[in-house]
């Protein structure tokens, strides 16, 4: 399979005479494949039913004399402003339901069923005019849908209403499922539902969490129809999206609803140049890791760090080794953000490959090296494929949950999946992120960071993992809540309490808490927040939240020193067996019980030192990457080449800051 590296191109940005410059630049870079069509649907539809479709051709046959593939974006986020006129249900709705301008990109209601008519037939027309054109490599599915901001309009309202009838059937099970006899909150009818979103409040968490899975519905229900829209008008053409799941004001939930619509898994990959020991950097990793899930294909990062706001290139050689990072993790395809710095709208201080002045600049030449670097390790064991052997649970209604009553989780549910990535990255182990509802490979360890929300479905996939000789790992938060969004009234962990073989009778959280001077005596605390800090088989660890648990067929592997209350606790259930940590997801526990699964498992992995990470791509290809800013030697299995320094090792295999390596043994 080849490796494919290139750019994104905004032709509609430039003046005609520059294009072929332009594409001459990416040919000498060493380019293969550009993506073109975002953001610009009033380029080709300047209003309604007019189409001008020519100066867009004259684009795509520069792309066949360059030999350059084309990722078309099916571009219909954001919304023209006629289309705006012609459909006020895409405007959105302000917490008291007032239409909003549309003043930057993104402010659209996707779900409404007036804009979906226009945006659908405009994808019908792009994709059926290209779908055969020699330049035409795959389609994107729009521009980061899944971006921008709920809508609380009256007619998103009244969908609401009908989205809880078709779930809940009668006006009753609605009632009991959102618990509305607490304080006069009982409804008469579907119509009495009101967003639960106003200017002075948010609605409890039972509705709340309805709402927003009535928002993510609809995000998911469009793309997968624009999804079939593209393959029913170009049969066999690839597609991808860079949607944007994990949008904070909005987002959708992805794992549920991948299967609809994902071709060849997609991101915009944007590390950033800080700390790769930071909780920004793991957690771009574990939605990276999110994004592919059980798709079993390589990701095509459609949007690739080149600058960044305010940094016009980092340091040479960062961007090389974020690109080695993503090829460990299964990565196709990188197309630098952007080509040209722009001289306009709201990224014009994002540096590209160009120059505002249209010249190259160091980011040209570091993607030109890259380019380079691709030539040669694609004739290798590139795309890597693994097989991966554990898998890490994610739940979008756990996010939710987290969000919303964040005095109780006050660890950022997010966060679970992130710590889950570093203890994973540190130990060089590939992995799946899957949800529970519909978990499809097999695998020999599971590990459920901090999964909240926990419902029927959840419980039989872990029951039913572990039966059958799995291993399962929890941490504390877990299973605190049904789906429907109220508290278990039966013991925790949710229904599960007999696979794990303990029961949570309590938990404690002492950080900003006064105690007597006797209790305080016998606490340690981490001077900096004032949490607690438990000792843990020798080691301090700084936790917020940890339980009181009470062992009932489980044996307690360890206790915590200060308190003597079990911290690890490990239940043979079935063939399998269920482990269950006392505290919030943290990762020096967490690690050390994975290490101990993994020796029982007998699995292993490559062995690196700190801040290298490695894998055994294939039958003797052992790739690294330095993700240090220094010099990092690492011990060799065996004697070997170096395909990109194109030498002999020995023994050892030196890496210079940010650099990496494919040894061939």
């Amino acid at each position: 399979m080849s490796l494919y590296i290139g750019t994104n191109y905004h032709p509609h940005d430039w003046p005609k005479e520059r294009w072929e410059k332009d594409f001459q630049l990416m040919k000498e870079a060493g380019f293969d494949t550009v993506r073109l069509g975002h953001l610009c649907w009033d380029s080709y539809e300047p209003e309604d039913g007019v189409y001008t479709f020519e100066w867009f051709d004259q684009v795509m046959e520069l792309c066949v004399k360059y030999k350059l593939n084309v990722i078309l974006d099916v571009s219909m986020h954001p919304a023209p402003i006629w289309v705006h006129k012609l459909c006020p249900g895409c405007n959105v709705g302000g917490k008291n339901g007032a239409p909003q301008a549309p003043l930057r990109r993104y402010m659209d209601d996707v779900s409404d069923p007036e804009y979906q008519k226009y945006a659908l037939r405009f994808a019908e027309k792009i994709v059926s005019r290209y779908k055969n054109h020699p330049a035409l490599f795959a389609f994107g599915l729009c521009n980061e849908l899944g971006a921008g901001y709920p809508s609380y309009s009256e007619a998103s309202k009244k969908r609401f209403q009908k989205w809880l009838e078709k779930k809940y059937k009668t006006i009753k099970a609605l009632n009991h499922a959102w618990a509305t006899q607490r304080w006069s909150r009982k409804l008469s009818s579907f119509e009495d539902v009101a967003m639960q979103v106003n200017e002075y409040e948010i609605g409890a968490p039972e509705a709340w969490l309805d709402m927003r899975r009535f928002f993510s519905d609809g995000i998911a229900d469009f793309i997968t129809e624009l999804a079939e829209t593209v393959e029913q008008n170009a049969p066999g053409k690839a597609h991808t999206s860079n949607h944007f799941a994990e949008y904070e004001t909005l987002g959708f939930d992805y794992l549920k609803t991948a299967s609809g619509f994902v071709d060849y898994p997609g991101i915009g990959f944007y590390p950033g140049y800080g700390n790769r020991e930071s909780m920004g950097f793991w957690k771009t990793g574990s939605w990276y890791m999110k994004r592919i899930a059980e798709t079993g294909k390589p990701m095509w990062c459609i949007e690739f760090v080149t600058g960044g706001f305010g940094i016009h290139h980092a340091a040479m050689g960062m961007n090389r080794m974020y690109a080695f990072w993503c090829l460990l993790h299964r990565m196709q395809m990188m197309l630098g953000w952007t080509w040209r710095s722009m001289l306009n709208g709201e990224e014009q201080y994002l540096t590209g490959m160009l120059n505002h002045d249209g010249r190259p600049n160091e980011n040209y030449r570091e993607y030109q090296w890259i380019a380079s670097d691709f030539r040669k390790l694609e004739k290798y064991g590139f795309p890597y494929l693994p097989q991966p052997e554990i898998a890490v649970s994610y739940s979008y209604d756990s996010e939710l949950m987290a969000a919303y009553a964040k005095m109780q989780y006050r660890m950022p549910y997010s966060n679970n999946l992130a710590i889950a990535h570093r203890i994973l990255e540190e130990r060089n182990l590939d992995y799946n992120v899957v949800d529970l509802h519909q978990m499809t490979e097999q695998y020999q360890i599971l590990i459920i960071p901090g999964e909240i929300v926990m419902d029927h479905e959840q419980e039989n996939t872990v029951r039913e993992f572990v039966k059958n000789g799995g291993t399962a790992i929890m941490t504390g938060y877990s299973a605190w809540v049904k789906e429907t969004g109220q508290v278990f009234d039966t013991s925790r962990p949710g229904n599960l309490t007999d696979v794990f073989g303990i029961e949570i009778v309590g938990y404690q959280r002492t950080a900003g808490m006064e105690v007597s001077e006797k209790e305080e005596q016998k606490l340690r605390r981490n001077p900096a927040n004032g949490r607690e800090l438990l000792k843990v088989r020798e080691k301090w660890i700084d936790v917020d939240y940890y339980e009181q648990i009470k062992a009932t067929d489980a044996e307690v592997l360890q206790r915590e020193e200060t308190h003597q209350i079990p911290a690890i606790t490990r239940n043979r259930y079935g063939k399998g067996a269920a482990y269950y940590l006392f505290c919030e997801t943290e990762p020096e526990l967490l690690g050390e019980v994975l290490d101990e699964c993994c020796r029982e498992k007998s699995m292993q992995s490559v062995v690196t030192p700190q801040g290298v990470i490695g894998r055994k791509i294939a039958e003797n290809q052992y790739f690294y990457v330095n993700l240090t800013g220094k010099e990092q030697k690492i011990e060799l299995p065996e004697n070997g080449y170096g395909v990109l320094q194109e030498k002999k090792m020995e023994d050892t295999c030196t890496l210079q800051a940010f650099d990496g390596e494919l040894v061939i043994c």
